[in-house]
C-alpha cells in the first residue's frame, strides 16, 4: 500500500479549446505549469473517445478501440510520472450518447478524445511525486512508488519516503533522512539474523515487541541495537538494525 496524508498545492480551472485532443491538452497544461502530481476532474461533451480496458484473461490492457459518437460525460483521473519519468495522464470516463432516440452508456479509460466542450479542475500535490509503473502480477499500470518532489526524474529504486520526509526535502531541510530513531507501531526492523520484523509495540525506552516473518512474536531490547533509517514499507518506516558489539 502507498498511503500518506498530503498537503494541498495549487489549483487551476479552465476550459479546453474546441476540437483539441483531451489527454494531450491536459498533459500540455501540466508541462507548462510544471505539474508532476495532481488530481483531475472535469465534465462536458467529448467526441469519438478511444478507450483501453483491463482484461483479466490477458493480464493486461486491450488494444485501443474507438467508440463513435458525441458523449456527455464526467471525467476523473490523475497526473503522475510514468516509467519514462514524463507526466502520465490517466483519465476515466463515465458518459452516455443518444442515438436515434435511445441512450447508451459507456465507461472506460480514455487514451484519446476530441473536445466539443470540456471544463476541468487540476488540484496539484507539489511536495511528493507518485510514479505509475507496471505491476507484474496483474499487468496493470499502478502507483507503485512515492518520492519526494526533489527526486522527480530520479531512478526507479530511489528511496520511498513518508510525507513528512518528502516535505522536508522539498522545502530544502536536511532532516528528512535523519537517522534518529522514532520507532512506532507498524514500523519495520531489518534485523541481520531475524530478517524483516514488524513492530507491534514499543514502550518508548527499552522493550520492542515484534512479529517475525514466520509469524512468531519476539521481544527485543533497544539497548542492544543501533538503528538507521532506510526508507518506507507498507506505511511504516524501515530501520536497519546493527547489533552492538559487547565489550
Amino acid at each position: 500500500m502507498i498511503f500518506a496524508q498530503i498537503q494541498p498545492g495549487r489549483s487551476y480551472m479552465g476550459c479546453l479549446d474546441l476540437q483539441c485532443e483531451l489527454v494531450a491538452s491536459i498533459a500540455a497544461v501540466c508541462k507548462d505549469k510544471s505539474i508532476d502530481c495532481a488530481f483531475v476532474s472535469g465534465y462536458g461533451y467529448l467526441e469519438d473517445p478511444v478507450f483501453i480496458r483491463y482484461s483479466r484473461g490477458e493480464n493486461g490492457y486491450t488494444a485501443p478501440a474507438k467508440d463513435e459518437g458525441v458523449f456527455v460525460c464526467q471525467v476523473m483521473g490523475s497526473v503522475s510520472l510514468g516509467e519514462d519519468d514524463r507526466p502520465n495522464v490517466t483519465l476515466f470516463l463515465n458518459g452516455a450518447v443518444s442515438e436515434r432516440g435511445r441512450s447508451r452508456a459507456v465507461s472506460g479509460q480514455i487514451v484519446e478524445a476530441r473536445v466539443r466542450q470540456f471544463e476541468f479542475l487540476l488540484s496539484t500535490v507539489d511536495n511528493v511525486v507518485l510514479k505509475r509503473l507496471k505491476e507484474k502480477q496483474t499487468g496493470m499500470q499502478l502507483w507503485l512508488q512515492m518520492l519526494p518532489a526533489g527526486f522527480a526524474g530520479g531512478a526507479v529504486d530511489a528511496p520511498q519516503l513518508s510525507l513528512s520526509q518528502a516535505g522536508a526535502l522539498a522545502s530544502g531541510r536536511d532532516d528528512a533522512l535523519d537517522d534518529e530513531p522514532n520507532l512506532k507501531e507498524g514500523d519495520w526492523l531489518n534485523h541481520p539474523r531475524l530478517g524483516m520484523c514488524r513492530v507491534l509495540l514499543y514502550d518508548g525506552e527499552e522493550r520492542i515487541k515484534v512479529r517475525l516473518g514466520s509469524g512468531r512474536i519476539a521481544e527485543l531490547m533497544m539497548s542492544l541495537f543501533h538503528l538507521t533509517s532506510e526508507g518506507i514499507r507498507d506505511g511504516g518506516r524501515v530501520y536497519a538494525v546493527e547489533v552492538r558489539k559487547r565489550k
